[in-house]
């Protein structure tokens, strides 16, 4: 079990709470990873006597996530690595739910939770992730009440890492995560990856998780916005393949350069617009990167300009919805 951290304070000392009794119900000797970003050598003294079972590494600087959890991986020994993020809370019987899933077969490479808004519980943040034919990543039933989820176990096309569990066997084979992105959509890029050479990923809808969404770097932050422009254009520039972008090529400019005009007149930011010029000026190193493992596989239909609306909406709406 990895928690990657940065400032959290109280609410890492309640994701920390639900892991410790989520793992007492797993079967087997289970381990706790906790990375520390920014921190102190008193930080990880103080973690350590409160959680002694734990592993606990404060980096000095913010390494960002995907570094962390790269670390935490390394750190771990276990055939399962679970991923929860600092400002989410686990249900006691999730991991052993999303285990027992994840053994069902032998080409489970990964399983997703369902993720709920913790100030709106009966919403859904997200049961998995999915990528359109235009390369967007969204959250599956992102907004959507509790009735619009499945019931059973089914397939989808990856995992949110917000709480998510992996086979190592799976990470080692496609390199793990990508530690460039930093932070944003590198969920995306390994679950793509995982997709490409064969992996499945199951959602568990019993396997629950209540999630502060964005608390660490906020929305609407600038930061926010270039490193997830940046990383789009990465994640298309390792992945999609060469057929791909000549059908859907231009969709994808159009909807990109309507996103920024939109970001820069309702929120007076330029970021998104400076992160896709940054991951533009990166392309061709990415390409070659993913170049090995590139091929075609199935992806959602293009949901547009009206899906990133309702996306935007649902990360914002202080109402909760109604089942």
């Amino acid at each position: 079990m990895i928690v990657v951290s940065y400032r959290k304070g109280e609410l890492l000392e309640h994701c920390l709470v639900s892991v410790r009794e989520a793992l007492r119900l797993v079967d087997g000797p289970a381990e706790l990873v906790l990375v520390l970003n920014e921190a102190t050598s008193e930080n990880e003294r103080d973690f350590a006597d409160r959680f002694a079972n734990a592993v606990v590494i404060a980096e000095l600087t913010n390494t960002g996530f995907s570094a962390a959890v790269s670390l935490g991986v390394r750190r771990s020994e276990g055939e399962w690595v679970a991923l929860l993020n600092d400002d989410a809370t686990v249900e006691p019987e999730a991991f052993a739910r999303m285990l027992a899933a994840g053994a069902s077969a032998g080409d489970i490479g990964s399983v997703a939770t369902q993720m709920r808004f913790s100030d709106r519980p009966e919403t859904i943040n997200s049961a998995g992730i999915e990528v359109d034919r235009l390369g967007i990543a969204s959250d599956r039933l992102l907004g959507q009440p509790l009735s619009a989820s499945e019931t059973e176990t089914v397939e989808v096309f990856g995992a949110s890492a917000g709480a998510a569990l992996y086979r190592r066997a799976m990470l080692d084979e496609i390199g793990s995560f990508d530690e460039s992105f930093f932070a944003y959509l590198e969920d995306v890029d390994v679950a793509w990856r995982a997709r490409m050479n064969g992996w499945r990923c199951l959602y568990v809808p019993e396997a629950i998780v209540f999630h502060h969404h964005s608390a660490t770097l906020g929305h609407r932050s600038r930061q926010k916005y270039y490193l997830a422009g940046r990383n789009r254009v990465r994640l298309l520039a390792k992945n999609a393949d060469t057929g791909l972008l000549r059908r859907y090529g231009l969709r994808m400019l159009a909807h990109d350069l309507a996103y920024v005009v939109f970001v820069a007149l309702r929120r007076g930011k330029l970021a998104p617009l400076r992160g896709r010029i940054a991951g533009l000026r990166e392309w061709k190193r990415y390409r070659r990167a993913g170049a090995g493992a590139r091929r075609a596989i199935p992806l959602a239909r293009a949901g547009g300009l009206r899906a990133a609306l309702r996306r935007q909406k649902a990360w914002t709406n202080p109402t909760p919805a109604k089942r």
